[in-house]
């Protein structure tokens, strides 16, 4: 299976999960972030996570595509297993997510356009020209065509993300992992990465989004997760969760944020 995986021959059906996370454990040091997560996450499905800080929805997210490693349980992805022990498979399975962070990540010495090329070339290797092409729809997808060749530090915070956005797509993922992308953006520069997000979920893209961001939640999530003190409290359709919740600090939590 594993040189299956590796020469990308995996056979995965569409009616199997994306993302499966099973008694999941995460601690640092004495701190236990959470304790027996249980998630799973269908092909072209929307999957919104909302809390409070510090309730362990960011640190879920990094632990999908290992930037920070599990103590207990298992991630498995397009059924396949996360296993550090071997690195190659992992780079394998890691390489069909893309996340976008909070705090855009781009190389300062490169443009934009060179920021969203270097994975792809450097990473997985493919012909410059080849992700030249793929980039610039990219581009035009996010509505920077005409940014591509501006430094990150004569961007906005709006753009930068939308750089950002490009640059985890031009890698072909399976799945985007979006950690709180607005959280860093001036109020009247949420809604043109938002605008981004939504085209992707219409067109089909599976995504795990965190996010502040009730409305988007509420537009686009096919399911909502409200995460506190490292439990998964409630879940259910953006209906459920913002009309009709069950659980008393569900509805705490949404009265303070709606």
């Amino acid at each position: 299976m594993e040189n299956a995986v590796l020469n990308n021959y995996i056979e995965f059906s569409p009616e199997e999960y994306m993302i499966e996370a099973t008694n999941l454990t995460k601690k640092f040091n004495d701190l236990v972030v959470f304790k027996d997560l249980n998630v799973k996450v269908k092909k072209g499905e929307v999957l919104v996570v909302i809390g409070p800080s510090g309730s362990g929805k960011s640190t879920f997210l990094r632990c999908l595509n290992h930037l920070e490693e599990i103590d207990c349980g298992k991630v498995v992805i397009e059924g396949e297993e996360l296993n550090p022990k071997n690195k190659k498979l992992l780079r394998m399975i890691t390489t069909k997510m893309g996340m976008v962070f909070q705090n855009f990540n781009l190389f300062p010495h490169m443009t934009a356009l060179q920021n969203v090329m270097e994975a792809p070339v450097v990473v997985k290797k493919e012909e410059k020209n080849e992700v030249l092409e793929r980039a610039k729809k990219l581009f035009e997808k996010v509505g920077l065509a005409d940014k591509m060749d501006y430094y990150p530090s004569k961007l906005s915070g709006g753009q930068k993300q939308r750089v950002a956005i490009a640059r985890a797509l031009a890698m072909n993922p399976d799945i985007m992992l979006f950690d709180e992308p607005t959280s860093a953006l001036d109020p009247e520069l949420v809604g043109e990465v938002l605008n981004v997000m939504k085209d992707l979920a219409k067109e089909g893209m599976t995504m795990v989004v965190v996010t502040h961001e009730m409305g988007f939640a509420k537009e686009v999530a096919d399911r909502v997760i409200f995460m506190d003190g490292g439990k998964i409290v409630e879940q259910g359709t953006p209906e459920q969760i913002f009309s009709h919740p069950r659980e008393l600090r569900t509805k705490s939590f949404l009265e303070k944020v709606l």
